[in-house]
């Protein structure tokens, strides 16, 4: 509450009353004197008493008079500020009843966020008012009443123009939460008012400081409900939450007593939330000790230590009401800042009885076959590991089978792949009922198993490697009135103190099975050491890792020998050849690893590398503007049979650019005889690009003519084992001869291999072929330092078979 209005405030109000008394009452004592006492003449000190009496009465009387109007404005503004349901409403309300007793025609509240921010109005009465200050007024207004000490009032008069009307605005400033300004303004229209009295002003102070004040106290209930808001939001999300998670959650007050829990929590133990309720923790969760099943009622006691962490990882169940026991996991936190003393804490608690049945599931299915139930290849070298560590520190013996069924690729192709996997499943069962219970069986992959026969040497495994197939002899698969039989071929190698490691053991039972399968199969074989066959394979399957490795490491290079025009000795193409460096530099020729590839199909990725490379060779001579030669490039049978490798093929050759009679593929007879119908079409497709084909190793039989009508080929290669002998075997002279006249009713060109002197040479020229290849004509040698060889030219070169079918 603003100090009462002072003297010097309130003078004129003073002085009129005191004026105005001193009148009245020097009028009166003059009356008097003149008419009552008849007095000619009046002293002047006869007034001194009149004046006295005036001057006190007026000042009773503009005394009374303030006391009066302040009453009725005291009146008014405790009226105007009662108890309102709404602080908008009696906002509204005071403001009016301003406009009314302070003669204003604008009474508005306006606020200003910020120093930078424009001013907004918040209240103003009337709703539609006679004028609108303009932002600059109102910025100034802001300013000098910021300025005005005791939060004075300031006035400023308005002239005519812009939006303002003539008259004078009086504004008081107001201190709003949060940094932010308030202005109370009250415009008044017209030069005839001037600004408010004293009592006015007294009036407008004490209405600015109710307005200050409930603007605050606005201000203080809307942060209050915001914060309750926010309370009652964030304990509905908990709530949800808590009874939404998975977890079963309990709080627990300060006693230690149950004072919440989820549904999960009454799901779990079979009771009602009330029932839970007061109830001290120990006494109402049973826990138990998961491996042997004793109780821990101390875990959860009052005085218990409680490391959230130790307790996460104790083996625990929980025993339920109706004596079910569910392993779980549980974690025991305090509250913070529980008050000394307190047992207030949340203990959340996790069933894992599914968790431990995903757990086991996946180990199961990580170490078993899915089909058959058996052990799979990694559990299997597992099992193998142990027995090779158990025979190297006591000296143990054990057996390795491996086993590979013979005729499950044509049962599973021809009858389906379901008929397979059923004859798969009968096979599993029929070996598990000749495997002991310290033994292991386990399905290595496709129709292959292992067996690992414990604490048993090779002699005895031998044996029942035997029976178990005289078994599968015997064995008959029944399916939709149809009877099939089969076999197994069966490789076997001694587990020892002499093993190296499973890598090797496996290697060699491997290698001991398919030299049975090459044997005529149905049969049983041991790995022995001194066995020079099994040696060999056994160097073999060293490629199977060696050929991928040299691939990515980019070991592998290509040669050419080429293949001459005997009339002229012109090259008629280069003859694409293969060689390796092995890791020390060395090199290794194909018949080293060609074999191998070709058993363990890495033909097509030795054939891709190859293509590549040629392609990139001849599209480098071709940026340099240097003459092509004519490439011939051979083909497995593998890379004819896979169409992943054709499409590569074809999309290689038309990505390069290379005119297509730059080329030529060599396919052996027997890749082509095996599968004619695939390479018939390959050579169909590519001719159309101008692709030429020669067919290597011809002659090896003689069946391969009856074939030859099919196959658009432009040279026939004569296999060397003909040729190389041509002046000493009138035989191999005829067979030379033979192909040769079939080729020329055909319309081919015959090449003749191995032209290794020049006596061979005149033969084949008197016979009549213009082809040749040998150590006699060019050797190999590496690609790029061959010499560029001319035009394919039609009259030297060209076979006389057109080169579209």
């Amino acid at each position: 509450m603003r100090a009462q209005p002072r003297l010097r405030n309130t003078w004129p109000v003073y002085a009129r009353y005191i004026a105005m008394a001193v009148a009245i009452v020097a009028a009166l004592a003059l009356v008097q004197f003149l008419f009552v006492y008849g007095a000619d003449q009046i002293q002047p000190r006869l007034l001194i008493i009149p004046v006295t009496v005036g001057v006190l009465f007026g000042f009773m009387l503009a005394r009374m008079r303030l006391l009066r109007s302040q009453t009725d404005l005291l009146n008014t503004f405790v009226e105007a500020t009662q108890a309102r349901s709404d602080h908008g409403e009696a906002i509204t309300h005071l403001l009016r009843v301003m406009a009314e007793q302070l003669r204003s025609d604008t009474v508005a509240l306006y606020e200003k966020p910020g120093d930078d921010a424009a001013p907004r109005r918040l209240w103003v009465h009337p709703q539609v008012p006679p004028l609108a200050l303009d932002d600059s007024t109102l910025l100034k207004l802001f300013t000098r009443a910021a300025q005005t000490r005791d939060g004075g009032i300031c006035r400023e008069h308005l002239l005519p123009g812009g939006k303002n009307r003539p008259g004078m605005v009086e504004a008081i400033g107001l201190a709003l939460p949060d940094d932010r300004q308030g202005l109370l303004v009250l415009h008044r229209i017209g030069p005839q008012r001037d600004h408010s009295s004293v009592l006015e002003q007294r009036f407008l102070q004490l209405c600015a400081d109710w307005l200050g004040m409930t603007l605050i106290q606005m201000h203080q209930q809307e942060v209050i409900a915001r914060e309750r808001e926010q309370s009652r939001r964030e304990k509905e999300r908990a709530q949800t939450t808590l009874e939404s998670i998975g977890d079963a959650v309990v709080t627990t007050d300060r006693e230690g007593n149950i004072d919440y829990a989820n549904p999960v929590v009454t799901q779990l133990l079979g009771q009602r939330p009330i029932e839970l309720t007061g109830q001290p923790l120990s006494a109402a969760l049973r826990l138990e000790d998961e491996a042997s099943g004793t109780p821990h009622p101390a875990l959860l006691a009052a005085d218990a230590p409680r490391d959230p962490e130790a307790m996460r990882h104790l083996p625990l169940q929980l025993r339920t009401r109706a004596n079910h026991v569910r392993p779980v996991q549980l974690s025991l936190t305090p509250i913070l800042n529980r008050p000394p003393g307190s047992l207030e804490s949340v203990l959340v608690m996790r069933d894992i009885s599914e968790l431990r049945e995903a757990l086991h599931r996946l180990d199961y299915q990580a170490t078993h076959d899915a089909l058959t139930g058996l052990l799979n290849r990694a559990a299997f070298e597992k099992r193998l590991e142990d027995h090779l560590r158990a025979a190297h520190a006591h000296g143990t013996r054990h057996t390795l089978c491996y086993l590979d069924l013979d005729q499950f690729k044509v049962i599973n192709d021809t009858r389906g792949h379901a008929v397979g996997d059923e004859l798969l499943r009968q096979i599993a069962r029929l070996l598990q009922s000749w495997v002991g219970e310290h033994d292991t069986l386990a399905r290595l992959g496709g129709d292959e198993f292992g067996i690992l026969l414990a604490d048993r040497g090779i002699e005895a495994g031998q044996l029942l490697a035997e029976e178990i197939a005289r078994a599968l002899a015997d064995f008959r698969f029944a399916w939709e009135g149809a009877t099939y039989s089969l076999s197994a071929s069966i490789g076997l190698v001694e587990v020892s103190a002499a093993s190296e490691s499973t890598r090797v053991i496996l290697q060699q039972a491997d290698t001991a099975c398919y030299a049975v399968k090459d044997a005529g199969r149905n049969q049983v074989r041991v790995f022995h050491e001194e066995d020079v066959e099994l040696r060999d394979r056994t160097g073999e399957l060293h490629w199977v890792s060696g050929i991928p490795e040299a691939i990515e490491q980019d070991r592998f290079e290509l040669w050419a020998q080429p293949v001459r025009n005997l009339t002229d000795d012109s090259d008629t193409y280069l003859e694409i050849l293969l060689r390796l460096r092995d890791p020390d530099g060395g090199l290794v020729t194909p018949g080293a690893f060609i074999p191998a590839a070709e058993r363990y199909d890495l033909m097509v990725q030795i054939d891709h590398w190859v293509v590549s490379r040629a392609l990139a060779y001849m599209q480098g001579l071709q940026a340099g503007g240097t003459p092509l030669p004519v490439l011939g490039i051979n083909l497995s049978g593998s890379s004819l049979n896979n169409d992943a490798f054709v499409d590569f093929l074809q999309g290689g050759i038309a990505n390069a650019g290379i005119p297509g009679d730059r080329l030529c593929f060599e396919i052996t007879e027997t890749a082509a005889v095996h599968h004619l119908e695939r390479t018939a079409r390959l050579m169909t497709r590519l001719r159309t690009s101008g692709c030429r084909f020669a067919l290597d190793d011809f002659g090896s039989g003689l069946s391969s003519f009856a074939y030859l009508k099919h196959l658009p080929v432009d040279y026939l290669k004569i296999d060397g084992h003909f040729v190389r002998d041509i002046n000493r075997d009138p035989i191999d002279l005829a067979m030379v001869r033979a192909i040769h006249e079939v080729a020329q009713i055909l319309g081919l060109e015959t090449i003749a291999e191995h032209v290794e002197d020049a006596s061979i040479r005149e033969r084949l020229e008197g016979i009549g072929i213009r082809h040749g290849q040998g150590y006699g004509l060019a050797r190999p040698a590496p690609l790029d330092g061959q010499p560029q060889a001319g035009a394919f030219s039609q009259s030297a070169s060209s076979p006389r078979r057109s080169s579209t079918p």
